[in-house]
């Protein structure tokens, strides 16, 4: 039994280890690399662009050749992002959220940020 504990505690251990690898690489520069790589012209926000105190960060990217746009805002929650994502559906903008993590423009900037 001592022996499965100990598999138990090490798989957890590794388990945690990879979650936090996973939601630390989300960050701006991760998404602003991508985007221009796609072409885009991306714009990091300060946390002082926005209205909320929910948002942790954001940017903004435009691609010059296609016209698509694309804002990218990390909030310090999922039920945030959730009622976020709501009210720009709301204004019939094109919107998808991935965890904490919300993509408003349009469908085709939304997909390269992704």
């Amino acid at each position: 039994m001592n022996k499965k504990r100990i598999v138990a505690i090490v798989a957890i251990i590794a388990l945690i280890a990879v979650m936090a690898v996973v939601f630390a690489a989300c960050n701006a520069d991760t998404y602003k690399k991508r985007l221009e790589k796609a072409g885009y012209e991306v714009e990091i926000m300060s946390v002082d662009d926005f209205d909320s105190a929910e948002i942790e960060w954001g940017l903004s990217a435009w691609n010059p050749k296609t016209d698509d746009i694309v804002i990218v805002v990390k909030y310090k929650s999922i039920s945030k992002a959730k009622d976020a994502e709501a009210e720009y559906k709301k204004l019939d903008e094109y919107v998808e959220r991935s965890s904490a993590v919300l993509f408003v423009g349009t469908e085709q900037g939304v997909a390269d940020a992704k």
